[in-house]
């Protein structure tokens, strides 16, 4: 089992795992400013296994890698937002798309 691992440039793009691997996207915030990224939409049958902070720079309020693990189930698109999730729709400042080609 391998994973595969995205980041902000592979928006967009159509990836194709085995059946089992792992989905990682990893996407740069500042958490202190309220814009956090959160799932928006998944595939039928896939699942969030795992979801961390990675701190990518020194010091209180700088910029951590959200890190989500999805088990992507039978493929399709994998929709995340950028926001401010108290505001709902209106706060989405960006999002992030790639769609899940799962071989057996």
């Amino acid at each position: 089992m391998s994973d595969v691992s995205l980041g902000p440039d592979d928006a967009g793009r159509t990836v194709t795992l085995a059946a089992g691997d792992p989905l990682v996207v990893e996407l740069p915030e500042i958490p202190g400013s309220g814009y956090t990224w959160q799932v928006d939409a998944l595939p039928d049958g896939a699942r969030l296994v795992d979801e961390r902070y990675d701190q990518s720079s020194a010091g209180i309020g700088g910029q951590t890698r959200h890190v989500f693990i999805i088990a992507p189930g039978s493929g399709g698109a994998v929709r995340l937002r950028q926001g401010r999730p108290w505001e709902g729709d209106a706060g989405v400042s960006d999002s992030f798309e790639v769609t899940a080609v799962v071989q057996d």
